[in-house]
């Protein structure tokens, strides 16, 4: 695992004598992802003069071939160069393939598949290789720079775009890009509407007006065009579209695609065990990461598996009992530390600055304290992320039916009165309360189904919104995105098409839902957590439930074999019935949480106060100070619960002023 860093020009002056410095600064805000090797190269024609100029920085993590794999790495006349963050699994077999064709390889790493991959296939390369990667191939013959995001988003990379598009600068975290000089750190109002609302930015939005963030399984492609001094091509593209399940797997009996489920995923551990450093399982008691630590156990001594579980002192939140268990009954080698709400307090402000971009996702906290646990005894860790998104593991598939039914019947004109209803309930702040479950599922019946679902996981609904925005702010926001008008921003309605075409795909609307939930929630919101969280202590995070060929299978099933009446997961809890103990295959969902209500109504209250109520942030113009005041009381006094908009501005705020950004 690694950082990737640089940048393409037709313009001369963003290749000066300070290149190297300015590389430098880039490759130094990636330390944390690649303690190992650093590594820099400046394209031949930098030095002769010629019209399209590169540099390439490299942070290394090594896993594989550790003597070998130093990046930059070229093909046999230097010609073409590759920086890749990531794990490519099948980097054999397609070796094998290219060397048929007569390219001849320097190293064992997977990285020169990269190269010759190329070469070969061009972008088909991409869909060729089973992994996780971000990547920025520079190709000195045709004047391009290729630079692509795996297929379900497990790595992150941010492109900014300058200069009417003659200069991309890119990273692997938008740090990296933000160091780059031409780059300004000016606030995308798209960016902080969209974390809001849904507690992360969603792609292809960043928090920065000038930097994209590539959504899953896409690419842009960088080009100078022939024969002119000045002008360039940018094509962005998805490599990896939605599609329709293959024929031949959903003629598939029940027992037969249980069988060959058992088969890849027993393969996809095995892929992601190739490792030349120490390796464990993050262990939750879920039976998600429960499976893959049993199927791990299987290829290696058990007694010699790590398996790492967080505990928390309040039982509502704590797991680490279901952990121990699942660790005991495959005779692993377990680890489990209980976090104290002191060591969460004291952990979140630093973290809050850290994060390379706000995530309004509070459990990034104990997932933090995890990797940093778990770094003490290993490089790489294996986890369960995936399984609720493919194998309708969430609650809100199921109220998806009940919803439907209400749709069905016309109820919509009920829901105004549902909502009076609910909001009598008393305030909860346990782990997903039942007031809580209550109130969000009344909020989301007014909405299209894309959307409903999104209010029931995401953040601030959209009209609250808009109402802590500064008016200045709102008005700036107006000009960003004036077309979709005020009733469906930007970002809404990319979830609208999104959904729609998911929907022309999918055997069923609840299989289209969980593509849904793939690209968007677990790819912009999860898994970015979850890279952010591992990468600050240089803990590589890898996930077989998200290999191809399980997503594959996982998509062609239909909605009964993964949601069968209350039981989600239905196909994986068949799969862990006599592998697991019973009391963990039928353990319902629960999310890694922590009490943050009442935590920013207690011990977090004062330094909230002082980051949200200050004349600083008043004065930054980003949110409204009469509303945020009027929230921080509301909240503060127990009278209502708004830790959801609280935590959301927070994180920007303690982020926007850690990195110096502005409006």
């Amino acid at each position: 695992m690694c950082g990737i860093t640089g940048w393409v020009s037709l313009r001369r002056e963003r290749f000066g004598d300070d290149t190297p410095d300015i590389l430098a600064q880039m490759r130094q805000a990636l330390r944390h992802r690649g303690p190992d090797d650093d590594g820099a190269w400046l394209s031949p024609t930098h030095r002769q003069g010629h019209n399209a100029h590169c540099a390439l920085g490299f942070r290394r993590l090594s896993i594989v071939d550790l003597q070998g794999g130093h990046q930059p790495m070229g093909n046999e006349d230097g010609t073409v160069q590759v920086v890749f963050n990531g794990e490519i699994y099948n980097h054999l077999e397609l070796r094998r393939e290219l060397e048929a064709l007569g390219h001849i390889f320097a190293s064992h790493s997977d990285t020169e598949v990269l190269v010759h991959g190329w070469e070969a296939w061009g972008t088909d390369v991409l869909a060729r290789c089973n992994g996780m990667f971000d990547l920025a191939i520079w190709d000195e013959r045709r004047g391009s720079l290729l630079l692509a995001r795996d297929r379900f988003g497990k790595k992150p990379l941010f492109v900014g775009v300058i200069d009417d598009g003659e200069t991309l600068v890119f990273g692997s975290e938008l740090s990296a890009v933000m160091a780059h000089p031409g780059i300004e750190k000016t606030v995308d109002p798209r960016g902080l509407v969209g974390l809001l609302l849904l507690d992360y930015v969603p792609s292809p939005r960043s928090m920065l007006q000038q930097v994209h963030a590539l959504p899953p399984g896409s690419f842009y492609l960088w080009q100078r065009r022939p024969g002119e001094e000045s002008g360039a091509t940018v094509t962005v593209a998805t490599w990896h579209p939605p599609r329709p399940p293959r024929a031949e797997l959903q003629k598939l009996s029940q027992s037969e695609m249980l069988a060959e489920l058992d088969r890849r995923i027993a393969k996809a551990v095995e892929r992601r065990l190739m490792a030349d450093v120490p390796l464990g399982v993050f262990l939750s008691g879920g039976i998600d990461s429960s499976l893959v630590a049993w199927y791990a156990a299987q290829l290696r001594p058990a007694a010699e598996l790590d398996t790492f579980a967080i505990g928390f002192e309040d039982p509502s939140f704590d797991e680490s009992a279901h952990a121990r268990a699942v660790a005991q009954h495959l005779g692993t080698r377990h680890h489990e530390q209980v976090l104290t709400a002191q060591q969460c307090l004291d952990l979140i402000p630093d973290l809050l600055v850290r994060l390379d971009q706000p995530l309004a996702d509070a459990s990034i906290v104990p997932t933090t304290f995890l990797a940093q646990f778990a770094r003490e005894h290993v490089t790489v860790a294996l986890g369960g992320d995936g399984g609720d998104e493919w194998f309708l593991g969430y609650p809100t598939f199921g109220a998806h039916r009940i919803a439907s039914i209400f749709d069905t019947l016309h109820l919509g004109a009920t829901q105004p009165l549902l909502q009076a209803l609910v909001r009598q309930l008393p305030t909860s702040h346990g782990n997903w309360s039942l007031d809580q479950q209550a109130k969000r599922f009344v909020r989301g019946l007014a909405e299209p189904v894309a959307r409903r679902h999104f209010a029931w996981i995401g953040g601030v609904p959209w009209q609250e919104s808009l109402a802590v925005l500064h008016p200045d702010f709102r008005k700036h926001l107006a000009q960003v995105d004036p077309s979709p008008g005020p009733r469906r921003p930007e970002v809404l309605a990319a979830l609208d098409e999104s959904w729609a075409a998911w929907k022309a795909v999918a055997p069923d609307e609840l299989s289209a839902l969980a593509g849904l939930y793939a690209r968007w929630y677990l790819a912009d919101g999860v898994l970015q957590k979850v890279d952010r969280a591992t990468m600050l202590h240089s803990l590589e995070a890898r996930a077989p439930l998200l290999d191809p060929d399980v997503v594959e299978l996982a998509q062609a099933m239909p909605a009964n074999m993964k949601l069968r009446g209350n039981t989600t997961k239905w196909a994986l809890r068949q799969l862990a019935a006599n592998k697991l103990p019973k009391t963990i295959v039928k353990r319902p969902k629960k999310g890694f949480g922590v009490p943050l209500a009442a935590w920013l109504r207690g011990p977090l209250r004062g330094w909230l106060t002082d980051l949200l109520g200050d004349q600083t942030c008043a004065e930054a113009g980003f949110f409204d100070p009469i509303v945020v005041q009027k929230l921080l009381r509301e909240h503060g006094d127990g009278k209502a619960d708004h830790r959801k908009t609280l935590w959301a501005m927070a994180s920007f705020e303690a982020w926007r002023r850690g990195k110096g950004v502005r409006a």
